[in-house]
């Protein structure tokens, strides 16, 4: 062949290319993203929790209308980027932030795990990192309030984190500020620093991370207290740019009302996702009635919940009802149409109601009503309360936002939450979609407001303060503070 050396032939041959020459790359494959959307698809119906209320005209959302945009987009792409972002464009349309598609993973290799370090053989910094509490960053009040005239810092030498203080406004009320940065004791470091004597003599690391999280829960009590002792008029709880967390977005709850708290109603997806979740509970309250003795009462709860566990646990095993209507019609929430959806008692436990709050046993207890290891501290503030959300406010924290919304314990003020609403009762291992690989993060559960709607469609604040243009967040944090001198002026 003219022109072409002999090693450069044969390299051709055999399908191998030259030295400095490029690599066609794969040609675009427009058949095999539209099947990986029909896969996603598949997917949202079989375990996406949310897809009854998305698919609703409550939600807001309309399902036909992205599924006919995302095909719209798939035909006219021209390349793997365009068609990765049709999927993603879809995925967002459904304003759920817990819902995503993620990067595909590499392949595993051989490498061995490495061994893990005991935190308690560490000093406290070292010692906190390694048992998993992080430090984030920026820990200031969502808006400036502290920067207000007024202002006095409660507790200056505590976590920066748990910052609290007193705010003296003009008419001669108070307000006690309280931030909650997430809810997760893990991401307090401050306060891991200042319990670490304590904490690195602990049996195990799980002990520590629980004597961590009522160490957390013990210093927002004793804020709580102080403002009850100091007389002042309301609390202002700031959870804007809180990400979430865990379950203390429902039982922290407690704390600022001597009242009982009624929790949300909790279901899980109908299908393999959901289950886990189930069978850990059935297995906690079976423990509890086989190995602890409870008492005739207890006996009675305990039997009761396991009971409905059980039939939820086989009720992930039976056909399920048919989702894929939500592409072609909208159906009303609170209507007939299948949910897709099974019992799994409530946002704080199997069953948080006054009957276990009767109870003696502390274990059994526990393993109805989640807030139990908090009793100590229900009904440390016994006021007012305002919480101040905004759109980085999300999962747990709505969680909080909602419960003591719904139970007239707190008027919401901000803006809208974030719209995450209930991600994951238990770990699941994520679809993959067949040509991108594209792995689908599907939340596999449901808390429901007081109203009957889904918890994802956010948190309406009972008194909005939206930004204004060309306004300063200090202004903000004044106009909002004005806002409450009028509440409080008409309660």
């Amino acid at each position: 062949m003219a022109g072409m050396s002999g090693t450069v032939f044969m390299l051709a041959m055999l399908g191998v290319a030259a030295p400095g020459a490029s690599v066609a790359a794969p040609a675009f494959d427009r058949s095999a993203w539209q099947a990986d959307h029909v896969a996603l698809k598949r997917a949202l119906e079989q375990d996406y929790a949310h897809l009854a209320w998305a698919a609703s005209p409550q939600s807001g959302v309309d399902l036909p209308a992205l599924d006919a945009e995302a095909q719209r987009a798939l035909a006219e792409a021209r390349t793997d980027t365009q068609a990765r972002q049709a999927l993603h464009t879809f995925l967002a349309g459904f304003q759920d932030g817990h819902l995503s598609l993620l990067d595909p993973l590499e392949q595993a290799s051989d490498t061995a795990s490495p061994t893990a370090v005991d935190p308690r053989t560490l000093g406290a910094s070292a010692g906190c990192a390694a048992l998993g509490v992080a430090d984030e960053g920026r820990h200031d009040f969502s808006l400036p309030l502290e920067t207000l005239a007024g202002y006095h810092p409660l507790n200056d030498d505590a976590d920066p984190v748990l910052r609290a203080g007193i705010l003296s406004l003009p008419d001669g009320h108070t307000v006690g500020l309280l931030r909650l940065h997430e809810f997760d004791a893990l991401r307090y470091p401050g306060l891991c620093h200042a319990l670490w004597p304590q904490l690195r003599h602990a049996d195990s690391t799980d002990d520590m991370r629980g004597t961590l999280a009522r160490g957390w829960v013990a210093v927002i009590a004793a804020s709580l207290r102080r403002f009850q002792q100091d007389g002042v008029d309301a609390v202002l709880v700031d959870v804007g740019d809180n990400p979430g967390g865990d379950d203390s977005g429902d039982t922290l709850t407690r704390l600022f009302t001597p009242q009982p708290v009624a929790s949300a109603v909790l279901q899980v997806s109908q299908s393999p996702a959901g289950k886990p979740y189930l069978d850990e509970q059935y297995e906690r309250l079976d423990d509890a009635l086989r190995n602890h003795r409870p008492n005739a009462a207890a006996r009675r709860l305990l039997t009761t919940e396991r009971q409905a566990f059980q039939a939820s646990r086989r009720a992930t095993a039976l056909p399920a009802c048919d989702l894929s209507w939500a592409w072609r019609v909208q159906h009303d929430w609170n209507g007939p149409t299948c949910r897709r959806l099974v019992p799994a008692g409530t946002s704080g436990g199997p069953l948080p109601s006054p009957a276990v709050d009767t109870l003696d046993d502390f274990l059994i207890a526990h393993r109805l009503d989640w807030s139990q290891d908090l009793r100590e501290h229900w009904g440390a503030w016994k006021g007012p309360v305002y919480v101040l959300t905004n759109a980085k406010t999300a999962s747990s924290a709505e969680m909080f936002a909602a419960r003591m919304q719904d139970n007239h314990i707190a008027r919401i003020v901000g803006t809208h939450s974030g719209g995450y609403g209930c991600g994951f009762m238990s770990a699941q291992a994520m679809p993959e979609l067949p040509h991108s690989h594209l792995r689908l993060r599907v939340p596999n559960c449901v808390r429901l407001r007081a109203d009957g709607s889904d918890e994802v469609a956010g948190i309406r604040p009972d008194l909005p303060v939206a930004p204004r243009r060309g306004e300063g967040a200090r202004a903000r944090a004044q106009r909002l503070v004005d806002t409450l001198i009028g509440d409080i002026a008409l309660h």
